[in-house]
């Protein structure tokens, strides 16, 4: 239910696209159909002026080469004026040099006097000519001039706009049909599109909620559009992580069943042995009593390994950095694993080519290097050697432990680090390991921002290479560059 209200709030993708395409569209066509029809109106009553204007100078022209002897029957000029204001749907006036009407196609004002500032412009020669439109008609003034350019009159000739008035309405009618039919088309058009567009999204939600359900071993098709394409190749690779996440906790589960059940195996074995055996002595106790209490601490010894990995993990570790002497830490492990290297005549060197002070978690970068050490130690040979150095530059500090141990198959190299692996699980038996050492170490390095690397040859000795930074916040992005 709540679910169903959530998704009420949200609007869809495709709704989004369909309105947004739809308005963007409806704008460019409402602007380009307002731009048409002013442009078009604008255009006619220009060219209407550009007529009248055009017809007013033929006129001018044959009144001043008659003398304004307008309604001489030697000429047409009369004839010519009132056909012309008829098909203009206008009038026009004659005035001579004294403002005084000669000619007026409306016989209203005939022989009358007419002073007005316009016309007075034009006759003065202030003005060349007068036009505009108004009262829905266009008007226009031109001196009528003989051949020395004289000025010898005025003539006024208006123009009804009724005409480009109708064929305004017709262009704005057409307009608006025509911006209706593409605005359906556009809307139509954008709905397919945006449907085409989301439905592999939506194929792909109704894939991913069936994945959802625990169907991991599914992927989802990597067709359709390039964004989608990506989408599912990055969704695959993100479910094939969490397989293998999940894999690896089963096994990892399993392992630790394993580890902890052996331990308790040996002590019932034990423990019913003595049951059974009724003329058990005390030195049977005594001997069965140590093996089991030996059991007991290796079963602690894998429990506070496991307390330790899951501390030490990067998603989980609270870190406590503070500035570490790390030549001084150095010095403390190897005055603590020094007896365990007498016990089997290992030469135990440290080299430091600088001091070096770094931003640490003490506790954790010490059983870094413990560990580290103190397998370099166990899985070597008798009178044999092990070497740490120290050196830094301006942002890493690098730890090396390389010893001349029974070195690291090819084969295990890139499983050393995993949890519970042993190279040589008899061996790590003896010499009390859980498998956990280097996944420790491992963790505490990346929880530190730094990276750790693994060179060996079977029955040539191991080297460990650990780089870590100075400070944390100015190595972060480096390290995480370097471990892709």
């Amino acid at each position: 239910m709540d679910e169903k209200k959530r998704e009420k709030k949200h609007i869809s993708m495709r709704t989004f696209l369909v309105i947004t395409v739809f308005l963007v569209i409806l704008l460019v066509t409402a602007g380009t159909a307002i731009g048409i029809i002013v442009f078009s109106g604008q255009t006619a009553r220009d060219k209407l002026l550009d007529e009248t204007e055009e017809h007013a100078e033929r006129l001018a022209d044959q009144i001043a080469l008659h003398r304004f002897r307008i309604e001489s029957p030697e000429n047409t000029l009369a004839a010519d004026l009132d056909e012309t204001a008829f098909l203009a749907g206008g009038r026009i006036l004659v005035i001579d040099r004294n403002y005084r009407i000669v000619k007026d196609t409306f016989s209203f004002q005939q022989e009358s006097y007419i002073v007005s500032e316009n016309i007075m412009t034009v006759m003065t020669g202030e003005q060349e000519r007068l036009g505009w439109i108004r009262n829905s008609y266009a008007e226009v003034m031109l001196p009528i001039r003989d051949s020395s350019n004289q000025i010898l009159g005025v003539i006024v000739s208006t123009a009804s706009t009724r005409s480009i008035e109708q064929q305004h309405k017709i262009i704005v009618r057409n307009t608006l049909l025509l911006s209706g039919a593409v605005l359906l088309v556009a809307f139509l058009a954008v709905s397919l599109v945006a449907r085409l567009t989301v439905r592999g999204l939506r194929d792909m939600n109704r894939k991913i909620a069936h994945i959802s359900e625990g169907n991991l071993d599914e992927k989802l098709p990597e067709s359709g559009f390039k964004e989608t394409r990506y989408l599912a190749q990055n969704y695959n690779a993100v479910i094939a992580q969490l397989a293998d996440i999940d894999s690896t906790r089963q096994e990892f589960v399993s392992d630790v069943s394993h580890e902890l059940k052996t331990p308790i195996t040996s002590m019932k074995v034990l423990a019913e042995s003595l049951l059974q055996n009724e003329n058990a002595s005390t030195e049977d106790y005594r001997e069965f009593m140590t093996d089991i209490v030996d059991e007991i601490d290796r079963e602690t010894k894998i429990i506070n390994d496991l307390l330790a990995l899951v501390k030490t993990d990067k998603q989980n570790a609270v870190m406590n950095f503070a500035e570490v002497d790390i030549n001084q830490l150095i010095d403390v492990i190897m005055r603590r694993v020094t007896p365990i290297a007498k016990k089997r005549n290992i030469e135990l060197t440290y080299e430091s080519y600088r001091s070096v002070k770094a931003e640490a978690d003490e506790v954790k970068l010490s059983l870094v290097i413990s560990n580290l050490v103190e397998n370099a130690i166990k899985y070597n040979v008798d009178n044999g050697w092990v070497r740490i150095t120290l050196n830094a530059d301006h942002k890493y500090y690098y730890i090396k432990v390389a010893d001349s141990g029974v070195g690291i198959p090819e084969d295990a190299k890139d499983k050393v680090f995993e949890r519970f692996y042993r190279v040589s699980k008899d061996r790590s038996r003896d010499t009390g390991g859980t498998g956990l050492g280097l996944a420790i170490a491992r963790s505490s390095i990346h929880a530190h921002g730094g990276t750790i690397k693994l060179y060996s040859e079977s029955g040539k000795g191991t080297t460990f290479t650990v780089r870590l930074p100075l400070k944390q916040e100015a190595s972060e992005q480096d390290t995480t560059e370097d471990e892709a």
